[in-house]
């Protein structure tokens, strides 16, 4: 059976998408002559390249048209940006093909054990082992194949969690008020157990364990440096936006052109119908999560990308339900099949949801490339590491088990699906089969608690004085995995550690469940 056509699309569609912010320069501010003591700095940076005009400080690259030098900068630009986004797309593949080479070798022998969580370690296992034993550089050579694919899947992560929130409408019930009351409880006390058990543990070890002040101010630098950081005040730059005007005039293009010509086939009733929909709400997600991406900051801290994404993406399965004679429930159900490939004349194709939920298996296997660029961190706070990820593993299974039963939801279904809330989505799909919790419900969880994080960690840690950036990262990332994590990137000294956490947490936890002996204790005290 062949791939899917909105399966086939993808690649290349994220290449292009994120590529004009990701690999181009970002757009420069207005021309303003740079302080005198900083024009050695600037003039050998990568965003300057003009030779110096006398009488004039080196400036930002494509600031000064009127120079014979910039000329050919916008062919330059575009050459690099096309160079990008086509090995970006290349590693990508890398990963699919790796993610999916492994789901099959454990389908046929039927290991139970999360493939794309295998493939994760594998990777980071090869690369440490090739950096220990191979100092040609060979570990970096085979980072550099899978890099661009790695930065290019974190980049577009977030949309992977929407197929979660699109389907709740098909969603089982979740009982009545007072049920949702219960389940909205254990969420946020979940949540905030999560995040202040982790920080305030973090923070214990580091008060057993705190050294002279001089070896502080050596590790505080070389975190500096691990984020790009020098010690010296830094030339504030405008914020970039999340993704470029092009990327976004394009998949707003795209997705109106394949609305007008999925509604066209669905009244006609044509047989191409059904995969011109799935294409259609494929490129609408892609583009309502851009559109929502690039909001001011100060609405994204109250309406997130996610939440924007979801709305318009009900809006569009709506509009083309009406123009097509079928009703919400029956498109909304083509978003989401359950698979990418069916039998043939089983009447079906790969919706939308099904192309971005089966990309969160290369996202975890491009976890390692994360975990690789940050292993001096992690030996540099390897106490504080391991007492983060044993605390919010643990206590994210047991501990949340527990709270389920104590607030007496009714629903075992949910009490179930409760249980990898702090996970990030495609191992907790993983999670909840091997506790057989319902897969899609638990996902929806998952990313109901990361939107919280998301919105509040920040707001809870400062109210609760953890201003140590190893603490919070490592909090956010236990307790709201990839969103949380996200969410965390404007502060730098603790995002690293926010990304540390939730991709061990996610590991450990998997293992965890596999665990004959905590499997058996988290069902016995989440169901009674």
């Amino acid at each position: 059976m062949k791939p899917s056509l909105p399966f086939l699309l993808l690649p290349p569609l994220l290449a292009a998408g994120p590529g004009a912010a990701f690999f181009a320069p970002p757009a420069p501010p207005p021309a303003v002559p740079s302080p005198g003591g900083l024009c050695g700095r600037l003039a050998s940076s990568s965003c300057c390249r003009l030779q110096p005009v006398p009488g004039c400080r080196p400036v930002r690259s494509g600031l000064s048209s009127a120079l014979p030098a910039s000329a050919s900068a916008p062919s330059s630009r575009s050459s690099a940006y096309s160079k990008g986004a086509a090995k970006a797309a290349a590693s990508t593949v890398l990963l699919v093909a790796l993610d999916v080479l492994l789901k099959r070798i454990f389908a046929a022998r039927s290991v139970a054990f999360p493939s794309s969580l295998a493939g994760c370690g594998g990777l980071l296992a090869v690369l440490l082992g090739l950096d220990a034993l191979a100092p040609s550089g060979l570990a970096e050579r085979v980072r550099s194949a899978v890099g661009p694919g790695a930065a290019l899947l974190a980049r577009w992560l977030p949309v992977f969690f929407v197929p979660g929130l699109v389907a709740l409408p098909l969603a089982p019930s979740m009982g009545g008020a007072a049920e949702l009351g219960r389940l909205v409880a254990v969420l946020m006390g979940g949540f905030l157990f999560t995040l202040l058990t982790t920080s305030w543990s973090v923070m214990a070890v580091q008060g057993a364990a705190a050294g002279s002040g001089d070896e502080e101010k050596e590790n505080e630098n070389e975190k500096g440096a691990e984020n790009g950081t020098d010690g010296e005040s830094q030339v504030p730059l405008p914020p970039k936006k999340a993704f470029s005007d092009s990327t976004s005039r394009g998949l707003a293009s795209a997705a109106g052109a394949a609305g007008v010509l999925a509604a066209a086939a669905g009244r006609a009733g044509a047989g191409i119908a059904a995969p011109l929909s799935s294409i259609f709400l494929l490129l609408t997600t892609l583009s309502t999560f851009v559109q929502g991406a690039r909001m001011p900051k100060a609405v994204t801290r109250l309406v997130h990308p996610l939440v924007t994404c979801t709305s318009l993406t009900w809006l569009a399965v709506r509009a083309l339900a009406s123009l097509t004679g079928q009703t919400f429930g029956t498109v909304l159900r083509s978003y989401r099949t359950g698979s990418l490939r069916h039998p043939p004349g089983a009447g079906m194709v790969a919706g939308a949801g099904d192309v971005l939920l089966f990309m969160l298996g290369p996202a975890v296997v491009a976890l390692a490339v994360s975990m690789y660029d940050r292993r001096r961190l992690v030996r540099e706070n390897l106490s504080e590491v391991a007492t983060a990820v044993g605390v919010s593993s643990l206590g994210g299974l047991l501990g949340t088990a527990l709270m389920v039963r104590l607030a007496g939801i009714a629903s075992p279904v949910l009490r179930l699906c409760l249980l990898s809330r702090n996970i990030t989505s495609p191992l907790a799909m993983a999670i909840a089969g091997l506790l057989g919790a319902d897969a899609s419900l638990a996902v929806s969880m998952v990313v109901v608690t990361g939107l919280v994080g998301a919105n509040f960690g920040a707001a809870i840690l400062d109210a609760v004085g953890v201003d140590d950036p190893v603490a919070r990262g490592l909090g956010i990332g236990a307790a709201a995995h990839g969103l949380g994590t996200a969410a965390f990137a404007d502060e730098e000294d603790a995002f690293p550690f926010a990304a540390i956490a939730m991709a061990l947490t996610g590991a450990l936890t998997t293992v965890l469940a596999t665990v004959p002996v905590v499997k058996r204790a988290v069902l016995t005290i989440a169901l009674g």
